[in-house]
């Protein structure tokens, strides 16, 4: 684990292997650990897997407001203090919307963009009622959330008990408050801006956020999809091959 001083805050991150800078952004609470299993990308890429501020061993007091723009530009500094000029960027679910910011406002910086399970916008009933209780439970009870979102995305005992106890060092506090302006993003008509190549993936279970698939198509200019069958949204953690499988071939033959 690394570290570095950002805009007076600690943000510690893992940085490993050589080539093509590859960013990991994660959701509410869950932290860089999420992205254990990406780690094996490093023999062909540079895999940087930060802990957004106020998550896992970054500082756990935030002295700047919470929003998905704030986080934007946090890694827009992480990269020139590491003097990267471009990074493929993954989004994660609601780190998608950190992803899909940077690729709209910040163009150049963006190598290529990959989202996970991504949406431009929470307007389903069912994704807004799912941050509705990301919003109440992490600031109420962050044990619990811990629990059930280590259970959901994996079955391996190990796996599980390090993103527990990862999510257990976030601030609930802004957990809850990353989730609320997550709840509130919309860069729907800001997507046909975007002029990074986008890869998408999803679970072929996870029917709610698959919805936006169509959305995606109409406005993206360059665009490839991969559905894994029989899979719902927690891709990194429950079809890791799957997924490193894809990055991989997708950015090589990009290259």
């Amino acid at each position: 684990m690394q570290s570095m001083t950002l805009k007076g805050e600690l943000i510690c991150y893992d940085d490993i292997g050589e080539g093509l800078p590859i960013i990991f952004l994660h959701p509410p609470g869950m932290g860089r650990k999420v992205f254990d299993r990406q780690k094996m990308l490093s023999k062909h890429f540079r895999i940087l897997l930060p802990d957004l501020a106020g998550h896992g061993d970054s500082s756990y007091n935030v002295t700047r407001e919470v929003t998905v723009e704030r986080y934007g530009e946090d890694i827009i500094e992480f990269m020139n203090q590491l003097e990267i000029t471009a990074a493929v960027l993954f989004g994660y679910s609601s780190g998608g919307a950190i992803a899909q910011y940077l690729a709209i406002h910040h163009p150049s910086r963006v190598h290529t963009l990959i989202l996970s399970g991504g949406y431009p916008i929470v307007d389903h009933w069912t994704i807004k009622n799912e941050h509705r209780l990301g919003v109440f439970f992490a600031s109420k009870s962050k044990k619990l959330m811990s629990a059930g979102l280590a259970f959901a995305h994996t079955k391996d005992p190990e796996l599980r008990r390090l993103l527990k106890e990862h999510m257990l060092k976030s601030n609930p506090l802004v957990w809850s408050k990353y989730y609320y302006d997550v709840m509130h993003f919309n860069c729907k008509d800001g997507l046909a801006k975007i002029t990074a190549p986008v890869l998408l993936m999803y679970g072929s279970k996870s029917d709610v956020f698959n919805t936006y698939i169509k959305t995606y198509k109409k406005e993206l200019a360059d665009v490839e999809i991969f559905i894994i069958k029989g899979e719902s949204h927690q891709l990194p953690t429950r079809q890791p091959s799957y997924v490193n499988q894809i990055i991989t071939g997708y950015l090589l033959n990009k290259q």
